[in-house]
């Protein structure tokens, strides 16, 4: 019997268990290139292919999962070994099957979510994927698994290419949603439903996404959503990280219920994704040997289903976003203290009371310095004066979870105009040797706020309620030719609705450029640094990257230092600030070390 008679006769399929998490568990240390054992642990990989067979799996996966030309150079330097290494995998898998198991190509995703830096054009994607699939084809496969996809379109390139290669190979497409039924893009099963129906496959399936229940779940919407044979691949359940390592929940008997409830319903291909082990396997296989697939799942209509718009997004309403629109929003920015004692910094900033000030830019521990957390100085500042609270944000200190904690506790808080960016690293400031997160780019950071004001977080899981965050993103006029106007754009097309720029030292420059940047369509903010010595504006001219004092500007700091210093830097700063003052909605003040009674020498 081949593989495409087994597809259509009526008993149910038992695939293997899990090979990365099953290498590691065997001694190949984490990030190790799984995929490249096929060539320097060929035994291993036999070894554990004649496992799955021996505890009763009738199709085993090659090792390939992650064995693109992209993954394979960016992640480990080795895409040369592209080929090679999916042929091996086909070759290994086919060696050990011998005419006991089918052997299935396991495709990979290609892309990272997310990842804004590393985009693939359609035509560099289909060259990845045609040279891994016409390897594996090589290798002898008898079918190809495209496994844990979150993303159709790139399915359907890979599908696309696998058609053209050898039509008549059967095609199994199976998807992760790893968050309450939704992939991590936001789209539930049946959205994923209606755009695979489109494409050539034989099979689709569910795979990975958390442990048996929940893919279990997702199988029960397949089955009444397509009528193709359907697959569950579940993990074993949730990895822990115990003594260094990862371990996954041991549950082979509470694996086998759960595969034979979905063998039961209707699904016709069980096996098992990470942490699963030839133990939950064979399990398996002695609740379902001998069993015919009886869909018992009520079909529904395709077109009813599928989730709402959730583009749509809270009406933002902030003093901030008023005052820009009013042309008379001026800002000064206030570094939080760097011990938890903020009485000194109150009675400095109730000073500007009944002034022109009206808001306060709250920095993020600039310059990766130890200061108390924006937030928590944000909500001091607001219960104690009259100033509305622009805060920073960088994505240095904060992971993905961090990030979304924070937000959602400024939005209770109150804290609605938040500055995204991506933060100077931790080899700037107090410690050097800390490690910089940066899970997103101030892009991504802008992007989860758009989603939050959606009502959804970064997995496109439901928040239950919209933030209403105003959203701001910085611009860089001093490198407007090297490519930051487009990065403007990028930004706000991700969600910013206001721009901050870098100190300007050149109104006749800032002139020129605002009729350009009227293209982008939001206000700016544009940003004014005090001078305070010669040495300060040599360094700001020649070491920070991005910063340009006009000549002029350099002539008159020249050799000043100290309170000679302070006073002409101010002098310039005032000259400066009634020019630009005129031009744009917003302006920001930026005085170095803290010296904010300088401000009142710009103002007056």
């Amino acid at each position: 019997m081949d593989i495409k008679e087994r597809l259509q006769d009526p008993y149910v399929v038992l695939l293997d268990g899990a090979m990365g998490t099953y290498l590691y568990q065997k001694g190949v240390p984490k990030g190790f290139c799984y995929d490249e054992v096929n060539l320097t642990m060929p035994e291993l990989v036999k070894e554990i292919h004649r496992e799955y067979i021996e505890a009763g799996a009738e199709i085993i996966e090659t090792n390939t999962f992650g064995a693109n030309r992209f993954v394979l150079e960016e992640f480990f330097g080795i895409g040369a070994k592209t080929r090679e290494i999916n042929y091996m995998g086909a070759r290994l898998a086919r060696e050990v099957a011998k005419g006991k198991a089918f052997v299935a190509g396991s495709i990979g995703p290609v892309a990272r979510p997310h990842d804004r830096k590393k985009e693939l054009s359609p035509v560099e994607l289909e060259e990845i994927f045609r040279e891994q699939i016409e390897a594996l084809l090589e290798g002898g496969v008898d079918l190809l698994l495209f496994e844990t996809y979150n993303c159709v379109e790139e399915l359907e390139v890979g599908v696309k290419v696998a058609r053209e290669i050898s039509p008549e190979t059967p095609i199994f497409a199976s998807f992760t949603f790893p968050n309450q039924l939704k992939t991590i893009f936001g789209e539930g099963v049946a959205d994923i439903v209606k755009k695979a129906s489109k494409l050539p496959i034989d099979v689709i399936g569910a795979n990975c996404s958390g442990g048996p229940q929940s893919v279990h779940e997702a199988v029960r919407m397949l089955l009444s959503l397509s009528d193709k044979p359907v697959l569950y691949m579940p993990n074993a359940g949730q990895a822990r990280f115990i003594h260094g390592k990862f371990v996954y929940p041991y549950n082979p008997e509470y694996f086998a219920r759960y595969g034979e409830r979905s063998a039961k319903i209707g699904a016709k291909f069980i096996g098992g994704c990470c942490g699963t082990t030839p133990a939950h396997i064979r399990a398996l296989a002695e609740r379902i040997k001998g069993m015919k697939v009886k869909r018992k799942v009520r079909r529904v209509n395709l077109e009813e289903q599928g989730g709402k718009d959730e583009e749509e997004q809270a009406e933002v309403k902030t003093r901030v976003k008023e005052l820009l629109e009013e042309g008379k929003l001026l800002s000064v920015e206030v570094e939080p203290p760097r011990n938890s004692d903020f009485s000194l910094i109150l009675k400095i900033l109730e000073k500007w009371k009944g002034s022109e000030i009206n808001t306060l830019n709250i920095s993020d521990s600039p310059m990766a310095r130890v200061r108390m957390n924006p937030f928590s100085f944000a909500k001091i500042l607001k219960e104690a004066l009259p100033f509305e609270a622009i805060v920073h944000m960088t994505c240095r200190d904060r992971n993905l979870l961090a990030i979304q904690s924070d937000l959602l506790g400024a939005a209770a808080m109150g804290i609605e105009n938040i500055l995204a960016l991506t933060g100077d690293p931790p080899s700037l400031g107090d410690y050097p040797f800390a490690t910089g997160v940066y899970d997103l780019d101030s892009v991504g950071l802008i992007g989860i706020m758009r989603s939050m004001n959606q009502g959804k977080g970064f997995l496109g899981n439901p928040l239950g309620a919209r933030t209403g965050f105003f959203i701001g993103a910085s611009l860089n006029l001093n490198r407007i030719e090297q490519g930051e106007l487009e990065r403007a754009r990028a930004k706000i097309e991700a969600g910013a609705n206001f721009l901050v720029t870098q100190p300007v030292f050149d109104p006749s420059y800032l002139e020129n450029l605002l009729e350009s940047l009227k293209g982008l369509k939001v206000p700016i903010i544009v940003a004014i640094m005090v001078l305070l010595n010669w040495k300060n504006a040599e360094y700001l001219h020649y070491e920070v990257p991005g910063i340009y004092l006009p000549p002029w500007v350099l002539r008159r700091m020249e050799g000043k230092k100290g309170k000679e210093g302070r006073r002409e830097g101010a002098k310039i700063a005032r000259e400066i600030y009634r020019r630009v003052r005129l031009m744009v909605p917003g302006v920001l003040l930026i005085v170095p070390g803290e010296k904010y009674e300088i401000v009142e020498e710009i103002l007056y």
